[in-house]
């Protein structure tokens, strides 16, 4: 969902007061001729504690509540993080809900077909290999039951991934493409997309490794957040790996704070899901990417971001091998080669 769209429609359909009740404001009261509204907060007792200004921005000032988010925004969609101690996706869907939205709805399904396309065409003149321009959309949950669902004991035994993170994250085996199945879920916890793994066979040029059985728009992914976010949010910090394999590794070892992000390179999207956590950051790459192009997606963070980044300078590791392959490994490198991002 489109946040300025949201916060337009809300305002252009008359939905504030409503909203505000729904979030459980109370001593709703319109002042100036609807141009704002003061209410109280739901756990407060002062009945004009807040105001909401009744326009497309639908800015909120709290006198007794820090509610700005990360961007230093208050409004709408920060107060409903704060009341309901939710990341950004979350409070999005909640509003949605409240006026009646699909959360996966874009503005752009209400355009005719020539400005569509005319759009279309310039979203691939600027993004070029970019997939920035697709659209996130769920798929049917009903697309699991064509893949088998039981942890892989192999996999634990060779990897580290215990049965019973396996099943916490759905694991499931293809049959036709003998492939480990990965269901991909988004910040709210709907089924996206499915990724396969080769497991008894080599990688090749024609055979990759990962492939997406049912194909989603991954630049829009942060994997293993709606089970990670309230672990990062009382550890201060995030883990970025590489692959959905890396969090779910850590996850058997005791770190449940991590996410992956497909590969070892941020999209834009990715950066403002992160940013929005409002934690350090800590990048945890696999050994063969170079320290200058860690470096590299460090500096995508805002400043007000602290990004530490694993680096093996020890040689801890194995050739091609991750950090969370090993958890004795993994201990070493976290806690004595982490390395700080320093801005030049």
């Amino acid at each position: 969902m489109d946040v300025k769209y949201l916060k337009e429609f809300i305002y252009e359909n008359n939905h504030v007061e409503n909203v505000l009740n729904e979030l459980g404001m109370h001593h709703t009261k319109w002042h100036n001729g609807k141009d704002y509204i003061t209410c109280g907060q739901p756990d407060g007792d002062n009945p004009s504690s807040t105001v909401i200004y009744n326009n497309e921005h639908l800015n909120v000032m709290a006198y007794t509540r820090d509610i700005k988010d990360t961007f230093g925004n208050s409004d709408i969609i920060s107060l409903t993080c704060f009341i309901h101690k939710c990341y950004f996706s979350n409070a999005i869907k909640i509003l949605c809900d409240i006026v009646g939205l699909d959360y996966y709805f874009s503005p752009e399904e209400e355009l005719p077909e020539s400005i569509k396309w005319t759009k279309q065409l310039l979203k691939m003149q600027q993004y070029s290999d970019d997939e920035e321009n697709e659209v996130l959309k769920p798929i049917d949950e009903s697309i699991l039951a064509y893949y088998v669902k039981r942890p892989i004991l192999q996999w634990s035994q060779s990897e580290g991934i215990t049965i019973d993170t396996q099943r916490e994250f759905e694991i499931g085996f293809d049959l036709r493409s003998e492939r480990i199945t990965m269901p991909i879920r988004d910040d709210i916890a709907n089924l996206v997309g499915v990724k396969g793994r080769l497991f008894l066979q080599e990688a090749t040029e024609v055979l990759p490794k990962y492939m997406y059985l049912e194909r989603c728009a991954k630049t829009h992914i942060l994997f293993g957040l709606y089970k990670s976010f309230e672990h990062i949010k009382q550890m201060g910090y995030v883990i970025v790996c590489e692959s959905e394999k890396g969090v779910m590794q850590l996850w058997s070892q005791g770190y449940k704070n991590a996410v992956s992000i497909g590969g070892h390179s941020f999209s834009k999207t990715q950066i403002e899901k992160i940013t929005r956590l409002n934690c350090s950051v800590v990048l945890a790459f696999d050994k063969d990417i170079l320290e200058e192009d860690v470096l590299k997606e460090c500096c995508k963070f805002m400043d007000y971001i602290d990004v530490c980044y694993i680096l093996d300078k020890d040689n801890i590791l194995n050739e091609k091998e991750s950090p969370m392959d090993d958890k004795a490994k993994f201990k070493r490198l976290i806690e004595n080669n982490k390395y700080v991002y320093v801005r030049g």
